[in-house]
């Protein structure tokens, strides 16, 4: 009876165990990734929205998928400023007014104003062949029979020539500076000034003579003592809108116009 009792009790308990192992083990495979279908074909489980996400960020993207995605931050950046302006302009309306004004102002001012543009051209220029010979600048229609000899400085007109090219577009560093003496000895080669401060007192240089920095020094050298160019154009007349009254020059803006530097813009006759 004894016997009986303890058999009855340990099938009960493998029943159990049988049990319990069998609804441990049917979750962990319910959790695999992929499934056996009835003709033997595997079929991979869906990734889902995080897995999704993870695989599309650590995948390398292609070239075209990096201009995609940089046109995108491109237009979402666009549209978060645009919003965050919105809504400045909302919370001030002082800011509003004064904004509309100052664009109303600025409209009616310059309704008048014709500025000069570049001549078009229908093929344009290699701008890569411009910058292999030198030249700083490239533009769209050089002028291939643009030549200017060489022009010797005197040491007085070398140091006055430095300090106005550093007043005058110091800012735009060694390409900059060379435009200035680029201008320069146009000036002087083909309107026959002698000297420096002819040309700055004739065509109404305005800018600081300041001291230069080693980049104007070594523009300088580039144009008159190398005798290379910083635009493949002579140039003659320049000025900066943003330093006139109104913005503007008639004179210079009646000269046929050939580049624009740092809002400096550059003209021949």
């Amino acid at each position: 009876m004894k016997n009986l009792f303890e058999k009855k009790v340990n099938l009960i308990l493998i029943i159990v165990i049988l049990i319990v192992a069998i609804l441990i083990g049917i979750p962990m495979v319910s959790r695999g990734c992929a499934t056996s279908t009835s003709n033997g074909e595997i079929v991979t489980k869906p990734a889902t929205a995080d897995e999704a996400v993870t695989e599309e960020t650590t995948e390398e993207p292609t070239k075209g998928d990096d201009i995609k995605d940089a046109k995108v931050k491109i237009k979402k950046k666009n549209a978060s400023g645009s919003e965050t302006e919105t809504a400045s302009e909302k919370t001030d309306p002082r800011k509003t007014s004064s904004s509309s004004a100052a664009k109303k102002k600025k409209k009616n001012s310059s309704s008048s104003k014709v500025y000069a543009t570049a001549p078009k051209v229908e093929n344009k220029a290699s701008h890569a062949a411009q910058w292999n010979a030198g030249y700083l600048v490239a533009i769209d229609n050089p002028d291939t029979s643009y030549s200017c000899e060489h022009v010797e400085l005197s040491d007085k007109d070398r140091s006055l020539l430095e300090k106005l090219c550093m007043g005058e577009l110091g800012s735009g560093g060694f390409t900059g500076a060379a435009l200035i003496a680029q201008a320069v000895k146009n000036a002087m080669y083909f309107e026959g000034y002698t000297n420096v401060q002819d040309v700055i007192s004739s065509l109404h240089y305005t800018g600081k003579l300041t001291t230069p920095t080693k980049s104007v020094k070594d523009a300088v050298i580039y144009v008159f003592d190398m005798d290379k160019n910083a635009i493949q154009h002579r140039i003659l007349y320049m000025y900066n809108p943003e330093l006139m009254k109104d913005n503007y020059s008639s004179f210079h803006e009646s000269q046929r116009y050939i580049c624009t530097y740092q809002d400096v813009r550059f003209f021949d006759r």
